[in-house]
Parts: C-alpha cells; structure tokens; sequence
C-alpha cells in the first residue's frame, strides 16, 4: 500500500532529481506543487496533533507554524515572498486548468522560482513527517548555499558548516550552471 504521505515524497524526490539533472522544469515543477499540495491536506486533517508536536519542540505557541507559507513568510525577505507567491499562483493555475482558457500561453519561469517552490514542499513534507530523504537534504543545503540573500537568517545557523563548505565545493560560479548542478546530482546519486 502506498500512503498520501509516501506519494508525497515520491513525487518530491522524482522533483529534485529533474531540477539536479537540469531537465523537464516543467514537470519538476507539477510534482513539487502535487507533493506539497497532498502534504497540506494530511498537514490540515492532523492539525492539533502536529500543533501539539511543535508546541513541544519550539516552546512558544507564536513560534509554531503548520503551514509552509508560515514558515517562508519568516525565512524569505518580505521583497522577494510577494513576487513569488503572485508567480507561484499563476504557474500552478495554469498547469492545472484549461476550461477557462484553453489557448493560453504563458512565460517560461526562472530556475530560481521552481527552486522556491521546491523548497515549500520540503518544508511541508519535513514538518509532517520529520523525515528527510537525501534527495530533499541536499537540495536544501544546495538552496542555502545558492540563494543566502533570500534567507533571514545565516546559512551556519541552519546547517552544519562541513555541509555548506563541501556544498560550496560544488559550486564554483553560478549555481544554476547546468555543470554545477550535473554535478551536484552525481554526487547525491552516489550517496
């Protein structure tokens, strides 16, 4: 049997390796929103359980966030989680329906804005199952690394510093160069 929760991460998992591999954004993309989509409904039905988890671990009831926008809200700066929220929306909108314009077009989207939206549905999936695969692991650190001036806080204050600096041993110019991120998916592949 598969569970909501194993779809989820199933569905990240394929997300990242076709972000890494530098191929299909667009399908990256649909996954990483369907597996934070599942992730908000199981998320909602087990609400006061995982309030009460948090509660514990955080120890201030203004601390605890359930919801991934929540979470980004208090990690992004306020100047880039508006772009991205409006951008977010009108991707997944048109990903998913066509009734009401069945010849619409839009813009191809940035690799930086599929990254964000993977990040989300890391999120999720971590505060829901406190479980994270190597897939998820590495992007994260490759996201702290690649994207410092979108966080709040300090990249040594979210992972170790041995992480970042191999991390940072990958990248050696633009960290959305295709060679860098070949090269950031081999290294996960051979975990």
């Amino acid at each position: 049997m598969i569970t909501k929760t194993d779809a989820a991460e199933r569905q990240l998992n394929t997300a990242i390796r076709l972000f890494f591999e530098n191929r299909d954004h667009l399908s990256s993309y649909t996954l990483a929103v369907a597996s934070r989509e599942v992730t908000d409904g199981v998320i909602k039905s087990r609400r006061s359980e995982l309030y009460q988890r948090e509660l514990a671990r955080v120890g201030d009831p203004l601390k605890v966030l359930l919801s991934h926008r929540e979470e980004f809200e208090l990690l992004i700066k306020p100047e880039f989680y508006k772009d991205f929220l409006t951008r977010y929306h009108k991707w997944q909108n048109f990903l998913k329906h066509a009734d009401e314009d069945p010849d619409a077009e839009i813009e191809p989207f940035k690799a930086k804005v599929l990254a964000l939206v993977i990040m989300l549905a890391i999120k999720n999936y971590v505060l829901l199952t406190q479980h994270w695969t190597t897939e998820m692991a590495t992007f994260f650190t490759w996201f702290v690394v690649a994207e410092p001036q979108l966080l709040k806080s300090a990249p040594e204050d979210v992972i170790a510093n041995k992480v970042i600096a191999q991390m940072r041993s990958y990248i050696s110019g633009d960290p959305y160069d295709r060679s860098t991120l070949e090269t950031i998916y081999s290294a996960m592949t051979e975990i």
